[in-house]
């Protein structure tokens, strides 16, 4: 059994499609590494990472 959850590359195409079926999406700004890892492995869409 594995413990690594499977990658949910989310491109341009997969954000219109989720937005025009009326999908909420989600996006958060990481600070650092340690916090995007965290929002990455919580399902979080789309991750800004850094502090400027």
């Amino acid at each position: 059994m594995s413990v690594h959850k499977e990658v949910k590359k989310i491109t341009t195409n997969i954000l219109l499609k989720m937005k025009s079926n009326g999908e909420k999406i989600s996006m958060l700004t990481a600070y650092d590494y340690s916090f995007a890892k965290i929002f990455d492995q919580a399902g979080v869409d789309i991750l800004l990472v850094g502090d400027s």
